[in-house]
């Protein structure tokens, strides 16, 4: 037996494996598969920035791919409540279980669960939506503006060796696009330190009431 990677991770399989459709359930497992994937290949990016930081190599290819995995994990996460939630909560909409999953994204899934009265006060959609939208913590903040960033600039040098940028480093060619104008910088190693150590954080707590909800629905 693989060991957690995330705390709870085993329960949550397993009480989707007694809820959900035996199919559902087949196609949580590949989906959580993949999520797990995303937070193991982030931790090896971050790894390789560090490896590449000390010896005074540049790190944006590193550092694109653990922005890329990072937020990888978000989407990946969102196809997996998408898969409880089509079960637990179908009248909402959160999207077919057998579908292809091109459009569940995180920012679709989140804004569908909160917009639906049904699944508005869900525990799992007020996790997402009050920690990632109506405060959402600093690490989710800096990964949302440095993945954005990326997706402009996916090369662009560090303002300083060992410093991810803030709101005022972004080149002003990019800063139409770029939202949080509050964000600081911040050391290299912090910051991506941060958001790896958020990402756990989420997902395990993700996983607890996503558990909890399956539990429920047998009761």
């Amino acid at each position: 037996m693989v060991p957690d990677l995330v705390p709870g991770e085993a329960e949550f399989l397993e009480a989707a494996r007694q809820v959900l459709p035996r199919r559902t359930a087949e196609l949580l497992r590949g989906l959580h598969d993949f999520t797990r994937e995303r937070l193991e290949a982030a931790a090896l990016c971050r790894t390789r920035i560090r490896t590449a930081h000390e010896a005074g190599d540049p790190v944006g290819v590193e550092l694109h791919a653990f922005l890329r995995e990072s937020w990888g994990v978000l989407d990946g996460l969102a196809r997996e409540v998408s898969a409880c939630m089509a079960h637990l909560a179908p009248e909402a909409g959160p999207g077919p279980p057998g579908g292809m999953w091109r459009r569940c994204t995180f920012y679709v899934l989140r804004r569908t669960l909160h917009a639906h009265p049904s699944t508005a006060d869900h525990p799992v959609s007020r996790l997402l939506w009050e920690h990632t939208r109506t405060a959402p913590a600093l690490p989710y903040r800096r990964l949302s503006f440095l993945y954005n960033l990326s997706l402009f600039l996916p090369l662009w040098p560090l303002p300083e060796p060992g410093r991810l940028p803030g709101r005022d480093d972004v080149p002003e060619a990019a800063r139409g696009s770029i939202r949080d104008a509050g964000l600081p910088p911040c050391g290299l190693r912090e910051g991506t330190r941060e958001i790896r150590d958020w990402l756990e954080g989420l997902l395990g707590e993700c996983y607890a009431r996503l558990t909890d909800a399956l539990r429920t629905a047998t009761r």
